[in-house]
């Protein structure tokens, strides 16, 4: 069923791009304006994976022809009637459609705007024109990345130049995945985000962001095993509360009217999954990046009838600041336009250093052209390069403690696209 309607979706999209021209897509009935759109997006290249520390004897390499939707193929309407603007867009990820957008917007004069629905977060809305590998735009390599969420916000013009907006917002992105314990994480505050646009000229634009929210990581069991070499004991488990909070800057220059420079620099504590979207794989690492640590403290071995044991006392989450950045630059040199970018995150932790990684990093970088084969459809060939780091348990995936290397990958290939 899921895969005949995307078949119908997909033909769909076809028929309308290339038989009708993409203006013909706004028409209107009545006083309403309609407006159809979408974008069809495939991939196909080969993925060379580094995979890093594996068990003894097994493969620590793989090399991955790929053909594939990467996932935000996507078809939109949107609705005008006076002062009221509806928008919905639905995407094609895998077997399944999902829904990207769907908010409506009230145009409140000079008074600003209103909207209410699902749609990109006001944190760190810029993000680097990097294809392959899912389209993921270096996230989880540099890039914070805070999705579409359900919100309200209000955006006020304070003059030509400046623009200011206030959102709450419906953000699971905080929810930490712990390194020990079970826990239910109850949302006490939703996501408040602010946003300022400022263009200094037509060369120079600035855009600071931020995101706060409190939460709290309840129990579900009074104790869980933990696992500590071969040594596993019972660690009590307590209620916890916690404050995720971002702050991102980004910015454009353009130092000559045809190269464009665009940067992003953040930094904030508990970030959780704005800062670990990168697609790792295999489907076996996953770094765990600046999401809040458990205090272990109190470890002891010690012997009972010639069996070794582990004391162990959970006293606190800490806090885990992490920061990083990306930079992009743009270049037209025709027929074809340059994009070559990098990016590098970091977080810090505050555990046992025999057990976890204190400190982890990721990056990534990439070049990659864009040519235009008719004004709504072009070809992306791209390399990009991707190192995953440390996982942070010092776990030891080729049976030797302390061997937790992530590895890396490299993307080689072409991104299609075509906009209508």
């Amino acid at each position: 069923m899921k895969k005949s309607l995307m078949r119908t979706l997909v033909s769909l999209l076809v028929v309308l791009g290339i038989a009708v021209p993409a203006i013909a897509a706004e028409f209107k009935i009545g006083d309403v304006d309609f407006k159809l759109g979408g974008s069809l997006r495939y991939d196909v290249g080969y993925q060379l994976s580094d995979l890093g520390d594996v068990a003894i004897g097994g493969e620590d390499s793989q090399k991955d022809f790929f053909m594939v939707n990467p996932g935000n193929s996507r078809l939109n309407l949107q609705v005008a009637y006076g002062d009221m603007t509806a928008f919905v867009e639905a995407a094609i990820v895998s077997d399944d459609i999902t829904t990207r957008h769907a908010y409506l917007t009230y145009d409140m004069g000079d008074s600003g705007q209103l909207l209410i629905g699902q749609t990109w977060s006001l944190l760190s809305q810029n993000l680097p024109n990097q294809r392959l590998n899912a389209d993921d735009c270096l996230i989880g390599a540099g890039d914070l990345y805070s999705g579409r969420n359900p919100q309200i916000r209000y955006t006020m013009d304070v003059d030509d130049s400046v623009s200011v907006s206030v959102a709450i917002e419906d953000n699971d992105n905080t929810t930490p995945d712990s390194l020990i314990g079970s826990y239910v994480v109850d949302e006490l505050t939703p996501a408040i985000l602010g946003s300022l646009t400022f263009n200094v000229d037509d060369s120079i634009s600035i855009n600071p962001s931020f995101l706060i929210q409190q939460y709290e990581m309840k129990s579900s069991a009074i104790a869980v095993n933990y696992t500590v070499g071969a040594n596993t004991v019972l660690v009590p488990l307590k209620d916890h509360d916690l404050i995720a909070w971002a702050l991102a800057l980004n910015g454009t220059i353009k130092p000559t009217e045809d190269i464009r420079i665009d940067v992003e620099g953040w930094y904030g504590r508990n970030v959780g999954v704005f800062a670990s979207g990168m697609d790792i794989r295999p489907a076996k690492k996953t770094s765990n990046f600046g999401v809040p640590l458990a205090d272990v403290t109190g470890l002891a071995i010690f012997t009972v009838n010639g069996n070794a044991n582990a004391l162990i006392t959970l006293r606190d989450f800490d806090d885990v600041p992490s920061y990083g950045g990306w930079f992009q630059v743009t270049l037209p040199v025709d027929p074809v336009t340059i994009y070559a970018g990098a990016g590098y995150q970091e977080c810090q932790l505050d555990g046992p250093s025999y057990l976890i990684e204190t400190e982890l990093a990721t990056w990534g970088a990439f070049v990659n052209a864009q040519y235009n084969i008719t004004d709504n459809f072009y070809v992306q060939p791209e390399l990009a390069y991707f190192d995953y780091g440390n996982d942070v348990l010092k776990t030891g995936y080729s049976g030797i403690w302390g061997s937790n290397d992530l590895g890396s990958d490299i993307f080689v290939g072409l991104h299609f696209q075509y906009d209508f």
